[in-house]
């Protein structure tokens, strides 16, 4: 399983690229499906790789893409599913109409102080046929993680980012991490 993978230390190769999904950040494009990657990830040592087709030895995943402005979802499928980076955003699993799917949902406000993909998830939530499984949010765990740093040390974390898993039966877990280039090192679990 991933999240059991992604012990403090690890290196995450290939992940960054494929999730910046774009958009307009504050914006309200509702529920969409974008850009989701259905690939695999491979383990060597304390290294998970992950990749945009499925590889000899590799793990089948969903790599969801933030999406500005949106509530960018995927079918499960039975697969693993990695999103982020989190600053705040919303994480969860829910069936809907016979299928379930995970989403990554903008919390994002606008400049009047709302937050539209906050509103529309909500009212997602109480439609016939939706069934919610989990949910994480992040809103204030960046705060927390540096809330007991030293002050002399903050600078070490200034790309200190949150990446969240969601498995099936297991649920979300949450991961601090250091964005080291176009790589991720896991500091420790959210």
């Amino acid at each position: 399983m991933l999240s059991s993978a992604l012990s403090n230390g690890t290196l995450i190769k290939g992940l960054s690229r494929l999730l910046d999904g774009g958009g307009i950040v504050g914006g309200d494009r509702g529920q969409v499906s974008e850009r989701t990657v259905l690939g695999s990830y491979t383990v060597t040592g304390q290294t998970v790789s992950f990749h945009t087709e499925d590889v000899e030895g590799g793990a089948p995943v969903n790599i969801l893409p933030y999406v500005a402005g949106a509530i960018n979802y995927t079918e499960m499928q039975g697969r693993e599913t990695i999103s982020g980076e989190f600053t705040g955003c919303s994480m969860a699993i829910y069936n809907f109409n016979g299928s379930t799917r995970v989403c990554h949902v903008d919390t994002a406000k606008t400049s009047s102080g709302d937050a539209p993909s906050k509103a529309t998830w909500a009212g997602i939530k109480g439609q016939n046929g939706f069934e919610l499984a989990d949910e994480k949010s992040t809103m204030g765990m960046l705060g927390d993680f540096l809330g007991g740093v030293p002050a002399s040390e903050l600078g070490r974390y200034a790309n200190l980012r949150i990446l969240c898993v969601a498995a099936p039966v297991e649920g979300i877990t949450s991961f601090y991490v250091l964005k080291e280039g176009q790589d991720y090192r896991v500091l420790r679990r959210g």
